[in-house]
């Protein structure tokens, strides 16, 4: 009965399709033998939603060998999400034992989890060899270092199901969906809330996709978490920088945002032109308690500086009597010089 409500539970909480819809969107082959074709699944309004796959692979253990029957669900930049198993077809341990309830939920978490040592090490070294029969069944024993990781009795299963769902396919799915990308479903991806969703969209999305979606682009920086928000950065074109909506995103969440992005921010502007907006900004920005950042700051707003943005400059420089680096202290000099701006009093690092 504890078998059976756990196979309702795994048909009933699997998103999609019933198994074979869909279309084959490519052929994964199996390293120990075999093959499987991968299906797009689709939402309500035809649009990509998941990848799909039935699987039968072959999995051998102690030289006995035996078919697994599962189906598998991956979402759209090939993270595994769930699996399936017919409830006549059972996942077995050795000695043809089935699958106990926590059997199936660790096997969940296995197949989720990135950071097991047991999938990194060959599989001929998974056991210690043995002259008699070991706890796992097999002419040798389980390692310690990964006895933990898998499931009891069922060591190779674990092995060859976590290597078919996190080997080939994820990077067949990660370009499949980006043959795919179309303005609906970029859009529908930004909504997500899958943090490493956003992740393969910066990295994946091409100029004019990311000039089509900054407005969501710039609002998923302002609430990135850890340095997402500095690779998004990072990662969009120098031209969008001179943009009235960047700059004006810059105006507004400059300081909310980490040391790090901040300084990506920076180093992007060096390359393109500042509005009188921004520049006026980062001027007042200049503070005593923000040393290192002020002559990054001061080397940025003196690129290309007018006269009345210079002479604000100065005059917020000489009031809070900023100590200025050597190196932007001579290019003060120069255009105090082209524009007739006396700059002697300005504070000058002599270190």
């Amino acid at each position: 009965m504890r078998i059976a409500l756990l196979l309702c539970f795994l048909y009933t909480g699997f998103i999609g399709t019933a198994s074979g819809q869909g279309e084959v969107a490519f052929y994964i082959k199996i390293e120990d033998g075999g093959i499987f074709d991968v299906r797009t699944i689709r939402d309500s309004l035809g649009q990509l939603q998941c990848y799909e796959a039935n699987i039968k692979a072959p999995v051998c253990e102690d030289r006995v060998c035996y078919d697994v029957n599962i189906r598998f669900r991956w979402n759209l930049i090939g993270q595994f999400e769930k699996f399936v198993i017919a409830a006549h077809d059972p996942l077995t341990k050795m000695d043809h034992e089935p699958f106990a309830p926590e059997d199936y939920k660790k096997l969940q978490q296995i197949l989720s989890n990135q950071d097991l040592s047991f999938v990194h090490i060959p599989k001929n070294e998974l056991v210690t060899e043995s002259d008699s029969s070991e706890v796992d069944g097999y002419t040798g024993a389980t390692k310690a270092t990964v006895k933990k990781e898998v499931i009891e009795g069922a060591l190779y299963t674990c092995y060859t199901l976590w290597h078919i769902a996190n080997g080939e396919v994820v990077d067949a799915i990660r370009q499949h969906t980006h043959k795919s990308l179309n303005r609906d479903l970029i859009k529908k991806m930004l909504s997500d809330e899958n943090q490493f969703v956003h992740y393969y969209l910066i990295n994946w999305l091409d100029s004019q996709q990311m000039k089509e979606h900054i407005d969501d682009l710039l609002m998923l920086i302002s609430e990135g978490k850890g340095y997402f928000s500095k690779n998004a950065i990072e990662q969009l074109p120098e031209l969008l920088f001179e943009t009235l909506s960047v700059q004006n995103f810059i105006i507004s969440h400059y300081n909310t945002l980490d040391y790090y992005a901040q300084l990506a921010i920076l180093k992007k502007l060096k390359l393109v032109n500042l509005g009188d907006s921004l520049r006026k900004y980062f001027i007042f920005l200049i503070q005593e308690d923000n040393g290192f950042q002020n002559q990054r700051i001061l080397s940025l707003v003196l690129s290309g500086i007018g006269n009345e943005s210079f002479t604000t400059l100065v005059n917020h420089l000489n009031s809070l009597e900023i100590i200025i680096s050597e190196e932007n202290f001579l290019l003060i000099e120069k255009l105090g010089k082209r524009y007739h701006h006396d700059t002697s009093q300005l504070k000058r690092d002599n270190k």
